[in-house]
């Protein structure tokens, strides 16, 4: 099945997954989301947070080859390529996104507490952990091949965080749809709220074409993400880093280049010095040489 409308609603999850996998959503929607854009037919289809295995199950229903893995199988999105990890560009890929701390997993639903979980993160490190992630992604992509991410809002002590706009700001690949997503059977449709507070009762599947390739779409990401300038910087050193590369300051900045020229810094080689010196992040192999912390 196709998408044929921005709106879309399934009451029932279905048969796909683990129903029991917290936080999981229906089979449907990635069904209709490969039926959509997964257009050439020996196309590799990519899930990088298959949670209770809903793509899994769709995928082979629909007969195309996927390859899927998540924290909980040992693959990091924050740590390790996903262009490596697949061995080819994926022609499609499916991202359900944690909703920042709504829902913890690792130490909940699976294992242990994970600092690499992005459900574990405060919002500062989850915004620079989302756009770690997608750049990881959208690289892990072909050229003219889509990725879609779910995403929902959320509101803590008052405050209302639109998530689903933080995707789009920070995402590099061209929008080309978005889906909102009405959901159902929900935890908090038992809850009963004071105030005038207007329930939450929908997410966005924001579904982007890749159109530009390596480090050159940091520029365009800098211009929609101002506002998140601070991280934008160390995001990109992390892109550079993983896989286990282990490179000199001098091979950063290089790589770097196409992302710094896009910047009022005029002294950024100090800025990735800077940066690199994070040990939260980073480790020092040798003197001027790095690799991210594990």
């Amino acid at each position: 099945m196709k998408f044929n409308s921005s709106v879309v609603s399934y009451p029932d999850r279905g048969h796909w997954g683990d129903s029991r996998y917290r936080g999981n959503c229906t089979g449907a929607i990635v069904r209709d989301f490969f039926g959509t854009y997964h257009t050439r037919k020996d196309g590799l289809a990519f899930d990088p947070s298959i949670g209770g295995g809903t793509s899994v199950d769709v995928a082979n229903e629909l007969g195309i080859r996927f390859k899927g893995t998540d924290l909980h199988q040992g693959t990091n999105l924050l740590l390790d390529d996903m262009r490596a990890y697949l061995g080819e560009e994926a022609h499609t890929c499916w991202w359900h996104a944690p909703y920042a701390s709504m829902l913890v997993y690792s130490g909940e639903v699976w294992g242990e507490p994970n600092k690499w979980d992005m459900s574990r993160m405060a919002l500062a490190e989850f915004t620079e952990a989302l756009e770690l992630s997608i750049m990881n992604i959208h690289d892990a992509v072909e050229k003219n091949g889509h990725y879609g991410i779910l995403m929902g809002n959320l509101r803590r002590q008052g405050q209302y965080f639109n998530l689903s706009s933080l995707v789009e700001r920070v995402a590099p690949g061209r929008l080309v749809d978005e889906i909102i997503k009405i959901q159902h059977n929900c935890v908090s449709d038992r809850r009963e709220y004071r105030g005038n507070i207007v329930k939450i009762a929908h997410e966005k599947l924001l579904i982007f074409k890749k159109n530009k390739d390596s480090l050159f779409f940091l520029a365009q990401v800098d211009k929609r993400a101002a506002s998140w300038v601070g991280t934008t910087w160390r995001a990109a050193i992390r892109r550079i880093l993983q896989g286990g590369k282990v490179l000199h300051l001098k091979e950063i900045n290089q790589l770097i280049a196409p992302y710094a020229g896009s910047r009022s810094n005029q002294h950024w080689e100090a800025k990735v010095r800077q940066v690199v010196q994070d040990a939260r992040f980073f480790e020092r192999v040798s003197p001027g040489t790095y690799r991210l912390a594990a």
